[in-house]
Formats: C-alpha cells, sequence, structure tokens
C-alpha cells in the first residue's frame, strides 16, 4: 500500500520564479512539478534514493499541462500530486495547481525507470511502484500521445550544455529543455501559453551541441531540439490564448 497516496505542497512565488511581467514562468513551474513528484515518489518508497540503491533512476517520458492563470510574484499556490497508476513501462502521475483555492494549472505526466547503466526501461513491478491504492482520479481528461510533427520546421537556434545546465543525474534538467523552447517562442514578444505539451526522447549531457527547430501557426507552435547527428533529442507543442486588445 502507498504510504501517501495524495502529496500536498505549497509554494511561494519568489523573484526569481517570475519573468519580466512578474508572472509565474514556465519553466519554474516545472520544477515547483518535479520537486513534488520527487518528494511523493520518496514519500512512497520508490524515490530518488531507493532507486539509487537499485541501479536506477527516474526519467520524464512526457508532460501535457493546461494553463487558465499565471500566479503572480509573491502568490502562494498549493500544488497536489498522485501517482495514478500505469501504462505497460510507465509510471503515470497528475498534478494540480491552486491559488487562493481555485485551480490554475492542471497536468499529466509520464514516467520511465531507467537502469543506470544500460539506460534500458526497467519493469515496475520488480521496482516497488505497484500498489493497490493508487489515486485514480484524472487532472486532465485525455490520453497523452506521441506529438506529431506534420510541417517543415526552420532552425531558430544553436547551443551548447553546460555546467549550470545539469542536475543530480548528470543530465540536463527538464525545465531547462522548456526554457530553450520558450526563449524561441517568447523572442517576439510576451504571449499567454494555455497548452504545453513535451515529449523527451532522448538526453543530452555536459558539452552537447544542438539545434532548436520550430513551426508557428497562428496561436500555436511546434519545437524540435536536435542534435548534432540530427538525433531527436525533444519535442514540443504550444497553445497560445487568444487575448482579446481593450482599444
Amino acid at each position: 500500500m502507498l504510504n501517501k497516496p495524495l502529496g500536498v505542497y505549497p509554494f511561494k512565488i519568489k523573484s526569481y520564479n517570475a519573468g519580466k511581467d512578474g508572472k509565474l514562468t514556465l519553466p519554474s513551474l516545472f520544477l515547483f512539478l518535479q520537486e513534488c513528484a520527487w518528494d511523493n515518489a520518496m514519500q512512497n518508497d520508490f524515490g530518488y534514493e531507493y532507486l539509487k540503491k537499485k541501479n536506477a533512476f527516474w526519467v520524464l517520458s512526457k508532460v501535457f499541462i493546461e494553463i487558465y492563470d499565471y500566479p503572480k510574484w509573491k502568490d502562494e499556490i498549493l500544488i497536489k500530486t498522485w501517482p495514478k497508476g500505469t501504462e505497460g513501462f510507465f509510471a503515470l502521475r497528475d498534478f494540480q495547481v491552486y491559488h487562493n483555492e481555485k485551480i490554475v494549472a492542471n497536468a499529466t505526466s509520464y514516467w520511465l525507470i531507467l537502469d543506470l547503466d544500460s539506460k534500458r526501461p526497467q519493469r515496475l513491478d520488480n521496482l516497488n511502484f505497484i500498489h493497490e491504492n493508487f489515486i485514480k482520479d484524472q487532472a486532465v481528461n485525455k490520453k497523452i500521445g506521441k506529438i506529431l510533427l506534420d510541417e517543415k520546421l526552420e532552425e531558430l537556434d544553436y547551443r551548447k550544455v553546460f555546467y549550470s545546465d545539469l542536475d543530480v543525474n548528470k543530465h540536463v534538467n527538464n525545465a531547462t529543455y522548456v526554457k530553450w523552447i520558450l526563449d524561441s517562442y517568447l523572442s517576439e514578444g510576451e504571449k499567454f501559453i494555455e497548452e504545453f505539451e513535451i515529449n523527451f526522447s532522448a538526453e543530452l549531457m555536459l558539452n552537447d551541441q544542438f539545434r532548436v527547430l520550430g513551426s508557428a501557426k497562428e496561436n500555436s507552435a511546434t519545437y524540435q531540439l536536435k542534435n548534432l547527428n540530427d538525433k531527436e533529442i525533444c519535442k514540443a507543442r504550444i497553445k497560445e490564448k487568444i487575448v482579446q486588445k481593450v482599444e
């Protein structure tokens, strides 16, 4: 049985979590979600420390997030998270973000446990993940599949991985990929992102070089990161909210 199926975590938005508009940034929100997931996994005995003893680690594979409002600097938010079951090798986890007792964002995520040496996915039932008391509630009422790249993407940026981009697993933190994508997407000014979806395909390590490719349509955009051998690292889809301008 899970010790604590539902994790509830308060956060106060600091100045470094906000952008120049004074609102919570999407990369900071990803960091909050990641911290909640890691802590709730630890409390249920399948977290970082447990997997390290098994020569394995968690990796994020897919995330879909719906955002209804962006809290501001100094606001206090509450994040609820729970593991809701499995889908093959994937462990599923959902999130709800609250501000003033109102849901401002919902998210669902897919995770894999990889062997530290082979980097191959591991069976979840061998690593203490399968339990009877998963919470079946759906924060996002849709099935998340693979992002399809239907259009030709244009090269927008060329970057390199630096030491500050790495996390405790010695590869690039998932929130950093979001930051790199938004650096290209937001280059023309502020926008209200109401949906953000990302699929991770491969990892980047220290000193790796890569390209950011993208294609924008009206109120939407698609992005892909590739290394110099043309191997896909991740791909993302953004949906922008249409904001009516007041004359």
